[in-house]
């Protein structure tokens, strides 16, 4: 049955050709899709921000710059509520994406928020003060990657969902379909401390939605229908990641 399910499976993009295992010490090792992974897999940095943020405004130009020109980087915008005041309430705020961020503070044993926030694939995390500091930290999250020990590729076509893995068992993972609108939108901020000041926002996230859990082997399931938020010219980055602030062990751009 698995044969038949590789067989029927036509992804839309192709399986990098460089394995990841050293073949010198492992000749019975069998090549799988899980062990053919790219130079660079792809990152996730989730920004978190806010309008009525005065860091924000200097330093989330910098973040664009050192992460929106990398292809091996899915930037995802979520703008928080924490700095609404009755003045200024940011246009693109959700109480969802402050729970979001809490998750990653409270697994790391912290007390506050700030923004900006970085955190890169769900490991480590910066306030984008530097681009030089924004890249260490990114070469720090694909170290960890590396370091886990196993592989996972994932991979879509139209309608499917495929985690081809060479770790059998895990604990409970989440399966993330994530939308945001790909287009630059800049808002003029009319009041509060940015008051006449602009903000760009680069991918701004609109769902997140659970649609499965992988609990270790590969992993094939039905994609629910994306046509609507297609039709909205959105984009969907499918990700796995541990639940409540754990890493991101792989994304794929469907």
């Amino acid at each position: 049955m698995a044969a038949l399910i590789r067989k029927i499976f036509h992804r839309k993009n192709k399986v990098p050709l460089a394995c990841s295992e050293i073949m010198l010490e492992d000749l019975d090792h069998v090549h799988t899709d899980a062990c053919f992974l790219d130079i660079q897999p792809l990152l996730v940095a989730e920004l978190f921000q806010s309008q009525g943020c005065k860091v924000c405004v200097k330093n989330v130009p910098q973040i664009h710059s050192a992460v929106t020109n990398n292809p091996n980087v899915a930037l995802l915008t979520f703008d928080v509520t924490y700095f609404d005041r009755t003045e200024w309430q940011d246009t693109f705020a959700r109480k969802t994406w402050d729970a979001r961020q809490r998750a990653y503070v409270g697994r790391w044993g912290r007390n506050s928020v700030f923004t900006p926030q970085v955190v890169f694939d769900g490991v480590v995390d910066g306030t984008g003060e530097s681009v030089d500091a924004l890249m260490g930290l990114a070469a720090q999250a694909r170290e960890m990657k590396k370091a886990r020990g196993w592989n996972m590729v994932l991979d879509a076509n139209d309608t499917e969902l495929r985690i081809d893995t060479d770790r059998a068992e895990s604990v409970p993972h989440d399966i993330l379909l994530v939308a945001y609108d790909p287009k630059v939108q800049t808002v003029r901020i009319g009041k509060g401390v940015n008051r006449w000041k602009k903000l760009k926002h680069v991918n701004v996230v609109n769902m997140v939605m659970k649609i499965g859990e992988w609990q270790g082997g590969n992993l094939q399931m039905a994609l629910p229908d994306l046509s609507e938020a297609r039709g909205r010219g959105l984009t969907v980055l499918a990700i796995v990641q541990e639940p409540s602030g754990g890493p991101i062990v792989a994304a794929h751009i469907l």
